[in-house]
């Protein structure tokens, strides 16, 4: 499932929002919150969801939330990482972008990648997940780039 920022949140069928970021956790990358608000910022209005209640994306990137399940208390974790449009994505040091959104598996909310852009008009930039650090507080860092040019 594809997560875009900025995209639209639907519950009971009305926009309540735009979606803001994630809850992460770092040391098993696994999604546990979307964070949505009426603008798509941060700040005392945004809202939280568990991942488990997105019940579909659909082609346009709209997010529908499913309000009939009982999701309990998330079992605690020694950390979570806010994930926004202000993480920057790194490869060797060098900046590739500001994050735009996150591939994830709903089943296990493992993330399979995650890509930004340096520019509206920039070509996407993907990390897979195999390559993730995200021990640094507002940035995501990936390996080496995949380059199939020959020397």
């Amino acid at each position: 499932m594809e997560l875009l920022l900025g995209s639209h949140v639907r519950e009971h069928g009305n926009r309540v929002g735009r979606l803001a970021g994630f809850e992460l956790e770092p040391a098993t990358r696994r999604i546990r919150r979307i964070i949505f608000s009426e603008r798509g910022d941060l700040g005392p209005q945004a809202m939280t969801r568990p991942l488990v209640a997105v019940s579909h994306v659909h082609d346009s990137g709209e997010i529908e939330l499913r309000t009939d399940i009982d999701t309990g208390v998330l079992p605690a974790v020694p950390d979570v990482v806010l994930v926004t449009r202000a993480t920057r994505l790194k490869r060797a040091a060098e900046d590739q972008g500001h994050l735009t959104g996150i591939e994830v598996n709903p089943a296990d909310r493992q993330i399979v990648s995650v890509f930004g852009r340096q520019h509206w008009w920039s070509k996407r930039v993907m990390f897979s997940a195999t390559e993730l650090d995200c021990s640094t507080p507002g940035e995501i860092r990936g390996g080496a780039p995949h380059d199939t040019r020959a020397a």
